[in-house]
């Protein structure tokens, strides 16, 4: 049989995202002991950032969830950033000062990083976390994060995050997508290899922007860039597979498209902007995570362009073989099978490999969160 390159490209992606696959359920279960974070010694004063920009709809539930958190009030600071909105958001988050527990502010319009360093030039708590005005944490998530940072070299914690009530088959689709990320970013913790510090609700210990600065104002994916500073200074960043944050997701294709290719825009951009990085010295983050990635999101680029190819070309024949039989379709309609018909090709084998671990995955994240 001679293979195209099409083919050997096929076979070489299967198999690295086969291997990966291993590899990472063989760490989740060499460190289970390791699955749940530490209880906390004690409670720091933690300082919560949201900011928000025309999201008049979903910052009330954002700030009440903030206010629900099971965590000593004396000890939690709440300051909403208004970005410049043209809506009701300023109004809708003026209206929780009232509770005493609340600070809010606004500036002119000028990008979510500054409005988080205009948080931070306001932020009096020992450590300091960003919740996205979409997003939602449950009562016990801080709790559950804050025992990671008795360990001094831990800079940066990540939660669980979860689609929020998700409807349709698009955002259901990106549900078992958000899923998969939980389990993957317990097991790069794991490894020690978390570079991406999502912004709803990541908790910093505020030294670290202190010391080097704060949010990339520049940046598209300012979570990316900080979680990449984070492990280029040789710090830690540790995740909460249990400390669930729900978020709202994009509920067209054409706000996911644009979603999207803002995220591998800028993570793309960022690896570049970080290549030393990918050193022996930066241990499996150098040597497979962060080349793993920036591989995966090339595959998914060719794949993506292969696929259609594809899958127009069979279209094509098939619609030429409609027109010779003019359309009659009835005779070739059999409904008879056999066991001995399924295909035994190595691809179709490795792909149905890798849907029973990706189906592992979702399963152990949504057991585990």
């Amino acid at each position: 049989m001679t293979l195209t390159a099409a083919d050997i490209f096929l076979y070489a992606s299967s198999f690295f995202g086969l291997y990966s696959a291993i590899l990472f359920l063989i760490v989740y279960f060499e460190n289970r002991d390791r699955l749940h974070a530490p209880a906390p010694k004690r409670f720091p004063a933690v300082t919560v950032a949201v900011p928000a920009y025309n999201e008049e709809r979903t910052v009330a539930g954002t700030i009440q969830s903030l206010l629900e958190l099971d965590y000593p009030h004396e000890k939690l600071d709440i300051i909403v950033v208004d970005d410049g909105s043209k809506d009701k958001t300023l109004e809708i988050a003026r209206s929780f000062e009232k509770t005493g527990r609340v600070r809010v502010f606004t500036k002119p319009n000028g990008g979510k990083g500054t409005a988080l360093n205009f948080a931070l030039t306001h932020a009096c708590g020992e450590f300091f976390g960003a919740l996205d005005a979409d997003s939602f944490v449950e009562p016990d998530c801080l709790k559950k994060m804050i025992g990671y940072f008795d360990n001094p070299n831990v800079m940066a914690v990540t939660p669980a995050m979860k689609v929020r009530n998700p409807q349709g088959i698009l955002q259901r689709v990106q549900a078992a997508e958000y899923l998969l990320g939980v389990y993957l970013r317990k097991v790069f913790g794991m490894m020690g290899s978390i570079h991406v510090t999502p912004g709803p609700f990541s908790i910093y210990r505020k030294w670290f922007f202190d010391t080097h600065g704060g949010y990339d104002e520049r940046n598209i994916t300012e979570d990316i860039e900080v979680a990449l500073r984070i492990q280029r200074n040789q710090f830690i960043i540790e995740n909460v597979i249990d400390g669930v944050v729900t978020t709202v997701s994009p509920r067209s294709f054409k706000q996911l498209q644009k979603q999207r290719l803002r995220w591998y825009t800028g993570f793309l951009k960022n690896v570049v902007a970080y290549r030393d990085l990918f050193s022996l010295k930066h241990g499996q983050l150098g040597l497979f995570i962060l080349p793993g990635s920036f591989i995966t999101v090339g595959i998914a680029i060719v794949l993506l362009f292969l696929t259609l190819s594809r899958v127009g070309d069979v279209w094509y024949r098939q619609l030429l073989d409609m027109v010779a039989i003019r359309f009659d379709i009835l005779p070739l309609i059999n409904f008879e099978f056999s066991a001995f018909s399924l295909s035994t090709k190595p691809l179709v084998i490795i792909g149905m490999l890798a849907l029973i671990f990706g189906i592992a995955m979702v399963w152990i994240a949504k057991k585990q969160s």
